[in-house]
């Protein structure tokens, strides 16, 4: 007997800046996300390039790699909206006391602040309604496609000169060298 299950999907509820649902990469700042997918980037190109060009020993290129994506995810991952895993750790470990200061709601140069703070995001809105239209579909398409394309080049040219440096390389044998010492 098949069982099935009801899900009901509030599409409210889903955070559409986690992505693929992942919630530590949920509500990264621009910084956050440099840090993260730079250093995923890092990882693996080295991985690779270590692979291809040096061929180092696998006990050498998985500890980079994890190095590289241990210090993306600490520093670039969210454990909550307002802290990164490693500030979530820093206080797991050393408990800092917090104090806590309040301030009137009432003056007018928080007000401004605020005003400020709601205009950024209505413009920040406003990018995402623009990025949501097919024009804005095309051109993240166009941009997958071409970072897509630059990475295949780049293993080409990677396999290219592998191949180029084992097909090139000098190999003397003893036989050889007394056949060109015999013709003169």
């Amino acid at each position: 007997m098949a069982v099935q299950f009801e899900r009901n999907i509030n599409l409210e509820d889903i955070d559409s800046d986690a992505l693929f649902g992942i919630e530590y990469l949920a509500h990264q700042t621009v910084g956050q996300k440099i840090i993260l997918w730079g250093n995923v980037i890092i990882a693996v190109f080295g991985f690779v390039f270590l692979q291809l060009v040096y061929d180092a020993p696998v006990l050498i290129t998985f500890p980079v790699l994890f190095v590289f994506l241990s210090i993306g995810f600490l520093f670039g991952a969210n454990q909550s909206e307002n802290l990164s895993i490693a500030g979530y750790l820093k206080l797991l470990f050393f408990k800092p006391k917090k104090y806590l200061n309040f301030s009137s709601t009432e003056d007018i140069s928080l007000m401004k602040e605020e005003a400020v703070k709601l205009k950024n995001e209505a413009e920040i809105q406003k990018k995402r309604e623009v990025s949501a239209t097919p024009e804005g579909q095309r051109r993240s398409l166009i941009v997958v496609i071409v970072l897509i394309v630059t990475f295949i080049v780049f293993a080409m040219v990677m396999f290219g000169l592998k191949t180029y440096k084992v097909n090139n390389s000098v190999h003397h044998t003893v036989g050889a060298l007394v056949q060109q010492q015999s013709l003169f």
